[in-house]
């Protein structure tokens, strides 16, 4: 390991010959750290499924245990396992010893974060936690320190070198860390069938709370929504997008159900062909397969739909389950707070 060091340290303090040296200390850091990834992908992963099916069984919290760099770490995982479905909370090592081992409940499983494997606070409360029966997870950088021998379920980081230009800084051996940690998160929410939906529950409150707001609390519906006939012509249906202010007009037939749509740029592309807008019927320019939601989606299945239209739409029409127009909504409004 101490050569690698002291290689990575003389790589990464060789003078570059293009572009100023500031960039290239700042890529050298993305590349090691994307390095230590690459090489992890490459390891023996055969026990993570039995550590994912541990974790998505589990009923209790999970309990992320770590301290300094690595504590910071298993906070942020504990806060990505509860956003993606499974409680967890964060513990950190040295208050552990002071009483706050008692949120640690018989037969939790606990991640353990330690990129020496030899923390001395960790080590100090292992026997309380073995003797509660808890399942020991290691996400551990040292494959035969202390920690690693003690575990039920080892997950070794094998990190070549640190990041940094003295390569002591805890920077490849933290981003490894998360990103494991992510992975497990990940992998455990998707075993549960934990859903899009899901997530948005577990955030009502800014832009995620908003997404899961039903359509129909922000579309235009009744008589606010611009609607005409196929037979109308083109020039009526101008009137009628201009008073209803959303560059776009429905077009229905007597029962309701939508035909097509009119946006701003079909009436343009009328007016530049000099084509009669008074002979011109609507039904001749519509879209007849515009993109559409339905009555009961939330907002965030209107911007998904936005998403994949693979081009900028403006309204999205609402319709019921046998077709009929139900409203109209703006893209502005479905990203305004």
């Amino acid at each position: 390991m101490l050569n690698n060091t002291i290689a990575h340290f003389r790589v990464m303090n060789e003078p570059g010959s293009v572009g100023d040296v500031e960039t290239l200390w700042f890529r050298n850091v993305l590349a090691a750290e994307r390095d230590a990834l690459g090489h992890y992908l490459t390891a023996d992963h055969s026990a993570i499924p039995a550590i994912v099916a541990l974790i998505a069984a589990q009923e209790r919290p999970i309990v992320c245990l770590g301290i300094g760099k690595s504590g910071l770490v298993a906070a942020k995982v504990a806060a990505t396992f509860s956003s993606l479905g499974t409680s967890a909370f964060f513990l950190n090592a040295a208050e552990a010893a002071h009483g706050d081992l008692g949120a640690v409940q018989t037969e939790n499983v606990v991640l353990l974060f330690s990129n020496s494997g030899s923390t001395e606070e960790i080590m100090r409360i292992l026997p309380i936690l073995k003797a509660r029966g808890c399942r020991l997870i290691g996400i551990i950088g040292r494959a035969e320190s202390p920690l690693a021998h003690v575990v039920e379920h080892l997950i070794p980081m094998d990190v070549q070198g640190e990041a940094d230009h003295i390569g002591m800084a805890p920077t490849s051996s933290t981003t490894l860390q998360m990103a494991i940690g992510d992975a497990l998160a990940v992998a455990v929410s998707r075993a549960r069938g934990f859903t899009r939906e899901d997530f948005l529950r577990h955030h009502p409150a800014g832009l995620l709370g908003r997404h899961m707001i039903p359509i129909r609390h922000v579309m235009r519906k009744g008589a606010d929504l611009p609607t005409v006939s196929p037979d109308a012509s083109v020039a009526d249906m101008i009137t009628v997008i201009s008073a209803g202010c959303m560059g776009a007009v429905c077009v229905v037939d007597p029962a309701g159900k939508l035909l097509g749509i009119v946006v701003d740029g079909d009436v343009r592309r009328v007016i530049e062909s000099r084509r009669d807008i008074y002979a011109t019927r609507t039904g001749e320019i519509m879209q007849t397969e515009p993109v559409v939601a339905e009555a009961g989606a939330v907002i965030a299945d209107v911007l998904l739909l936005l998403q994949e239209a693979g081009r900028p739409l403006s309204v999205v029409p609402v319709v019921d389950h046998e077709g009929r127009l139900a409203g109209m909504v703006q893209s502005y409004d479905l990203l305004r707070p």
